[in-house]
């Protein structure tokens, strides 16, 4: 079996393509050098060519893009999942956040993602739309919680952390799994990955440098005072408290 994914060179879709290949999916990278991201008969020839299992888009791209493909898989009747993000709602919605909560970001990567979701959806009722929190890597260097707490400790010599603020967030490798049981045994629709039940972001922040032994000064700040916490009933996800020592609440 084979699945074609965007995004190889990001945060996510490697360790998606690591978890796929565990499970006799071969992971076939878009290379945006080789494949065109605008006209579509070179995109219709590449799917045809590969002749998918299954299509994950999880990089960044115009939003016709997105559209696009939705479309091409729709017609080829091949499963489509596209990975959104918590981002798509404003500090002004206050967790727990559900699959029906209306999204309402206004910022540039917010309203995008929204803009996503909605061509997808138009295009390909058949379409799996999966929203993400903030990931945790094992280390600075991409895109995750591990690379924010990392550069906040060079830029300033502290972390300032917030134990009011609860964000979406998940490991690296528990999204991956989840992803993978979303795209092989669910239907059509809206999924929302969060595996933080009741952390703030200063336990979690305690929780990595315990974990990974870091020199890390980490100062608990009142500020600010948020809720970014989604729920879903329909699916799982490893929480985060499964790898961290943290304080039972």
């Amino acid at each position: 079996m084979k699945a074609i994914l965007t995004g190889m060179n990001g945060t996510v879709a490697p360790v998606v393509a690591e978890t796929l290949q565990r499970h006799g999916i071969e992971g076939i990278a878009w290379n945006r050098e080789q494949v065109s991201t605008t006209n579509e008969e070179e995109m219709r020839e590449f799917i045809e060519r590969i002749r998918p299992d299954y299509f994950l888009h999880i990089g960044m791209g115009a939003v016709k893009w997105a559209e696009t493909l939705a479309r091409l898989c729709g017609e080829a009747k091949i499963p489509f999942l596209f990975t959104s993000t918590v981002s798509i709602f404003s500090d002004e919605v206050t967790g727990p956040i559900s699959p029906d909560t209306l999204p309402d970001a206004e910022d540039d990567y917010g309203k995008y993602k929204r803009e996503c979701e909605r061509a997808i959806m138009n295009a390909n009722p058949g379409a799996q739309i999966v929203r993400l929190g903030w990931q945790i890597g094992d280390e600075a260097g991409s895109n995750n919680m591990m690379d924010y707490f990392t550069n906040e400790m060079k830029q300033r010599g502290v972390i300032q952390a917030s134990e009011h603020w609860y964000p979406s967030c998940s490991f690296l490798v528990d999204t991956a799994d989840a992803l993978f049981e979303i795209l092989t045994k669910r239907g059509p629709g809206i999924y929302q990955l969060n595996g933080n039940a009741n952390y703030s972001l200063y336990d979690i922040a305690v929780g990595l440098k315990e974990l990974h032994d870091t020199d890390w000064q980490i100062e608990c700040t009142d500020e600010p005072k948020r809720d970014n916490r989604m729920i879903d009933s329909s699916v799982s996800i490893r929480p985060i408290s499964k790898h961290l020592n943290l304080q039972t609440k």
